[in-house]
Formats: structure tokens, sequence, C-alpha cells
């Protein structure tokens, strides 16, 4: 009996230690572009920027909770985390912002416990600066005025749950209302950004088939349109259970550019 007791205590020791070791450090030397870092549902991730968080986005139906002190930030990912991960931004006191996305941890990436992230970037803000760049017009990227621009700040607001767009009206009038039924995806307003010269339209799409499909971007064609995005162009079958609900991979974020409609 006490032989057997051993085998059991030796074999919950050695688990413990094969588990430990899918856990690991490292440093991520950002050169801009998407960082992946690796969690496990409920067990926590410790990242580390090289400066004081001022803020960031994730999406509104997050399946990620963040905790931030300082230069760090603690991650806890829930069990419904898709296994493309989520994207968050993080932004910097001084003006630096990164794109993380969270991904399932799988037996070739382990689970981080911890991860350094290391820029040679200098901030763009200066001692004597009180406002960040961007209040002075010195972009990296296009402003709202412009297509891309507008897209960009599309995704923030569809996905990271960003509130305003500098420049637009948002309006709620017409959410829900449908604008593609055609039996196979069922596609209905989620909102209007309303500016001088362009319009945006975040539209929600749902599978309606047992089978997987392609979105197909002409089908969202409206009048004037200038660019079209989703989050997803490829929807998986409608859900059979709650795992697949709550991944959501049934359905997808469309943005809509379209040209500024005269308003009665």
């Amino acid at each position: 009996m006490r032989i057997a007791r051993l085998h059991i205590l030796l074999g919950l020791l050695l688990g413990g230690l094969c588990f430990g070791a899918t856990a690991h450090a490292r440093d991520v030397d950002y050169k801009n572009g998407e960082v992946n870092v690796y969690v496990t549902p409920s067990e926590p991730t410790q990242i580390q920027f090289p400066g004081v968080i001022s803020g960031g986005f994730k999406r509104k139906l997050s399946t990620l909770s963040l905790d931030r002190k300082d230069s760090d930030l603690v991650i806890f990912a829930s069990e419904g985390i898709s296994d493309t991960g989520e994207a968050i931004i993080v932004r910097l006191q001084d003006g630096r912002s990164y794109s993380i996305r969270i991904k399932r941890a799988t037996t070739a990436n382990p689970r981080d416990s911890l991860v350094r992230l290391e820029d040679d970037r200098t901030g763009v803000l200066s001692d004597d600066e009180e406002d960040p760049a961007y209040k002075e017009k010195k972009f990296d990227y296009a402003p709202p005025s412009q297509v891309s621009g507008l897209m960009r700040e599309m995704v923030l607001a569809g996905e990271f749950g960003k509130l305003n767009i500098t420049g637009y009206r948002v309006s709620d009038r017409y959410k829900g209302e449908i604008v593609l039924n055609d039996g196979t995806i069922n596609a209905t307003i989620d909102k209007i950004f309303i500016g001088p010269t362009l319009w945006g339209y975040v539209i929600d799409a749902e599978n309606l088939l047992d089978a997987g499909q392609k979105i197909n971007p002409a089908s969202f064609r409206l009048d004037g349109t200038r660019a079209i995005s989703a989050d997803r162009w490829e929807l998986a079958p409608k859900p059979l259970n709650i795992e697949q609900q709550l991944s959501k991979k049934d359905r997808a974020k469309i943005y809509i550019v379209t040209r500024a409609k005269k308003q009665r």
C-alpha cells in the first residue's frame, strides 16, 4: 500500500514538473508588426513593455481579462478564445504603440509565463510636449478623412470598442436593418459613421448554412463604394454547441467606405 501511494505521489510530482515546463519566459525584440503571445485559459501571462502603459484597445466582446500596472500587463484568457486568437493594442505614455495577438498555447507554442518586449524606437513625446504628436498632424497612418484612415478607425470601433471617430457623426438610426438576406447570409447594419466626404458602414454578417462558406465582397457593394474590408472572409457553419457559439466563427464584421450621401 505504501509503495502504491509513493508511486502515486511521484506521478503527481512528475506531472506537475512536466506541466510547469510547458510555460516559459522569453524576450522579444520588437520590429513593428504583430507580436504573438501564447496563453492558456485561466492561467496568467505577464507582458513587460519598455515604458509605462497609458491605455489601448480590445474587442467589446473580449475573451480576455487585462490587469495593468506601470509597464506590466497581466492577461487571463477564457475558454472562449478562438484558434486564431484575439488582438489588442497597447499604447505607452511616450506615444509608442504595440499590436499584440493573444493566442491559445499549443504543444508547438507553449504558454508564455512572461514576455519582455524590447524596443529600440524612441518615444514620440519629448519632455516639453504635453500632447501626443498626432495632435500636430504628424500621422504614421492616413487620417480619417482618407479612405484607408476611415477603414482603420472603423476596425478599431467595430472590434476594439472605440466610441468616436474624429470628424464623423455616429448614427444608430438604421441599426438592425437588413442589407442582405439571400438564404445563405444574413447581414444587418450595426452603425454608420457620417462624414462630410465619406461614410463608413459597419455590418454584422451571419452564416445561415450548415456548411462553411466564403464571403463575396461584391455582395456588399453599395452606391459609391470606395473600399470593403472584413475581420474574416470565410464563415464557419452554423454553430451546433456552446463552444462554437462562443467562438463566433460563423459571424463576421464587414466594413464599407462609400462617398458621402446627400442628406435630406
